[in-house]
């Protein structure tokens, strides 16, 4: 988390080769950062990818106003 944003702004893309359980993603998603998470393992992905969806779940929905 500290890393993203200290070393990249809002908007940025985040890569992420060995994504396992997708907390790099999450803490880019948090940042309002782009994401990209690869893994050999397609059950890691799927661990990722469900950990996004609850993400988006829980945040607070934007004003489009």
């Amino acid at each position: 988390y500290d890393l993203i944003q200290a070393f990249t702004k809002e908007g940025d893309i985040v890569l992420d080769p060995m994504v396992g359980s997708g907390s790099t993603c999450v803490a880019a998603k948090i940042l309002n950062r782009q994401y990209i998470g690869i893994d050999i393992s397609q059950e890691y992905c799927d661990i990722s990818i469900q950990r996004i969806r609850d993400l988006e779940t829980s945040l607070p929905q934007k004003n489009p106003n």
